[in-house]
């Protein structure tokens, strides 16, 4: 990943799926980041759609969010955004 030297980790969080069926979709699709059941997180941050994106702070703090797509180059244009801001 482009950022993980610069302390950005990824994590698919998958409502309503079923364990084998994440796995299909991760294989399938070579996500390289760690997936996994919804489990309550969707709740602890405040998700309310899907997709959603919520990018966390080092100290744990929700610093932007956005609920649907993102292509690529947008995702790209705010996680630099956010990167210069720290």
């Amino acid at each position: 990943m482009a950022y993980k030297n610069q302390g950005v980790l990824f994590l698919g969080v998958f409502a309503m799926s079923e364990v084998n069926d994440i796995k299909e979709f991760a294989a399938k699709y070579h996500l390289s980041y760690p997936v996994g059941q919804e489990n309550g997180i969707a709740e602890a941050l405040g998700v309310t759609g899907i997709p959603e994106f919520v990018f966390v702070d080092k100290e744990g703090r929700i610093v932007k969010r956005h609920s649907g797509n993102l292509s690529y180059n947008e995702l790209v244009r705010r996680i630099k955004g956010l990167l210069k801001q720290e």
